[in-house]
Parts: C-alpha cells; sequence; structure tokens
C-alpha cells in the first residue's frame, strides 16, 4: 500500500520567523499521513521555532510526528540538510526551505509517482511566487537519463534540491551530501550527481511547490564573495567527478560549457567589485570554441577584456 512509504520533510530552519508558520501548515495540512516533519534548529536568533510548535498545537494528529533537531552552533544549509537526512526515519525525504510551502496534496502524488517508477529521484513543477503574483516553472526530464545530466551540469534544467523526493538509502550509500560551509550552489554540486547514479528520475506532471521569491531576507540583491568562492568551488566538485565516472569521455566537452555557464551564472549574482575573481577562472576554456549561446560568448570576451559597465548593463538586459 502506498501508506506504507514513510517520508521525511527535512526543514533547515535559520531566521524564518516571518514565514514559517505558512511552510509548516501547508505540510501539517499534506493529505498523505504517513509522514514525518524535522526541522533543524540551526542555532536560529528568532522564535522560528517557537512558532512551529505553536502551529503543531492546531494539528494535534502530527503533533507526534514533528520532531526538532538542534544543532549546537551555527553550522550553515549544507550541514542543516545533511542533518535532517542523518536524523530521518523515513523511505524517501524531500527537503524544503522555511519560507516555501507545498501544496495539500504534494506528498501522496510524489509518493505514488515512487511507487509506480521505483526512481530513486521525483521531482515536479513549481510555482515561483513574487510580490506581484505566482509564475509557474514547467521542468522537463527526458528518458535518456546522461542527457538529463548534462542538462543540469549546463543549468538548462533546474538544479534545486528542495521540492524532490528522494530515497534515503540511495543518499547514504552514497553519501550524497554537500560539504559543509558550501552554503551557496550546495544544489548544483549535488543535483547532476544524484542524477547520475540514480536507477532512475521520474517526475509528476504538477505544480507541487511554492517558492518564495518576495522575501526580503531570504538574500541581498548580490551574493557576498564567500558566495561566488562557493560557486567555483561546486564547479571544481563536478569537473572533478565527471572527470573520473566510468565513461568520463562523454563529458568532456559539456564540462567545458558548464564550467562556461557557471562563470555566466557568477557573473549575474555578483557585483562589479567581485568580477576580478570571476573573469580568470577557467582560462583552458576556449569561450569561441565551446558551443555556448553567441550572446554568452560575447558577454565573456567583454568580461576578459575588463569591461565591466558593458557587462553589468548586458547582464541586467539578460535578466529582463
Amino acid at each position: 500500500m502506498i501508506q506504507n512509504i514513510k517520508v521525511s520533510i527535512c526543514v533547515p530552519v535559520y531566521g524564518g520567523e516571518k514565514y514559517i508558520a505558512q511552510c509548516a501548515r501547508s505540510l501539517f495540512e499534506q493529505t498523505y499521513e504517513n509522514i514525518e516533519f524535522v526541522f533543524v534548529n540551526d542555532c536560529t536568533k528568532d522564535k522560528s521555532i517557537e512558532v512551529v510548535l505553536r502551529v503543531a498545537e492546531d494539528y494535534p494528529q502530527r503533533k507526534a510526528s514533528v520532531r526538532i533537531v538542534n544543532h549546537d552552533k551555527n553550522r550553515g544549509l549544507a550541514a542543516s540538510r545533511r542533518t535532517g537526512v542523518e536524523k530521518a526515519t523515513g523511505d524517501y525525504f524531500l527537503y524544503i526551505d522555511e519560507d516555501d510551502y507545498l501544496e495539500k496534496d504534494a506528498i501522496r502524488q510524489y509518493v505514488a509517482c515512487a511507487v509506480e517508477t521505483g526512481a530513486d529521484i521525483v521531482m515536479a513543477d513549481h510555482n515561483f511566487v513574487m510580490s506581484d503574483g505566482v509564475v509557474p516553472h514547467y521542468d522537463v526530464v527526458p528518458a535518456d537519463k546522461k542527457e538529463y545530466v548534462k542538462m543540469l551540469l549546463t543549468r538548462k534544467a533546474s538544479i534545486e534540491i528542495w521540492g524532490r523526493l528522494i530515497r534515503r538509502s540511495f543518499v547514504m550509500e552514497h553519501s550524497l551530501f554537500a560539504p559543509e560551509g558550501l552554503d551557496l550552489s550546495e544544489d548544483f554540486v549535488l543535483v547532476p550527481r544524484m542524477a547520475y547514479l540514480a536507477k532512475r528520475v521520474a517526475k509528476v506532471d504538477a505544480l507541487l511547490l511554492n517558492y518564495v521569491r518576495y522575501n526580503p531576507d531570504a538574500g541581498s540583491r548580490w551574493v557576498r564573495r564567500r558566495g561566488l568562492e562557493t560557486t567555483a568551488r561546486a564547479m571544481e566538485i563536478l569537473d572533478d567527478y565527471f572527470s573520473k565516472v566510468p565513461d568520463a569521455h562523454d563529458y568532456v566537452d559539456v564540462l567545458k560549457r558548464a564550467k562556461l555557464y557557471n562563470k555566466v551564472t557568477m557573473y549575474g549574482m555578483a557585483s562589479k567589485a567581485d568580477y576580478g575573481f570571476i573573469r580568470p577562472l577557467y582560462p583552458e576554456v576556449n569561450v569561441w570554441q565551446t558551443s555556448i549561446e553567441t550572446k554568452y560568448k560575447v558577454l565573456l570576451t567583454l568580461a576578459s577584456w575588463g569591461l565591466d559597465t558593458i557587462v553589468f548593463r548586458a547582464i541586467g538586459l539578460f535578466k529582463k
């Protein structure tokens, strides 16, 4: 029976007091019954945990399944996610951030797909919830798994790890966790490797998760230098990993493209003050001999010439 599958929902908690009530209610109101809720308190300085416990009082049938796991010091997002999975007891788990929320029937649909397909990973579509409305995002999972991995490496498919139902034993067997401290691009460093190792990745064609983009506390307009460094580090880890897999020859060209797309992504996240950190990355990749879009070739060439103001303006146009 489908209800025999236990799901652990893992929520890293730090500074989410304003939004976590909506998240918690969306979890406690799931139509699927066999769920445990693992909230990892990463030494939050606000009342987020108190809010969770207060909301749980409104759902007496769920209270016994609510677990609070406390870190003894602030360790960051990657460590919180790892703690959640290590402490989980479910057959599958799902990450959700404290300011996001699920549709009420989400877990039932995820589990039904997992049971039907036997997939190690089940993903779904999601909504971007903006201050002025909702923008749906529909993803594609090709039948050819290798093609999907290549899409992930080049950011042509969603790389977010949240909103995916993942078999816990699969993650524990392969120790699929981001390095502690790598709190930006931790999704990017994990999801392509997960997809590569998974026996199957399946998808529910439904908008099941709502990703809140209007939270002003979720991040500033520009990513700090530390975030850029971890994004570069994520690409190093992926480059090393896919250079050593048995079929590494199939990933030589895509890794070149992945590096350039990673560089473009970093320019899009950075202030001009940090362009100097990005510019010298990946000197071994010839921009004009790599099959990326012409607009990105031009952008990276202008950046290599130090024309930072033009690059900054071009990035702004790309985002529109």
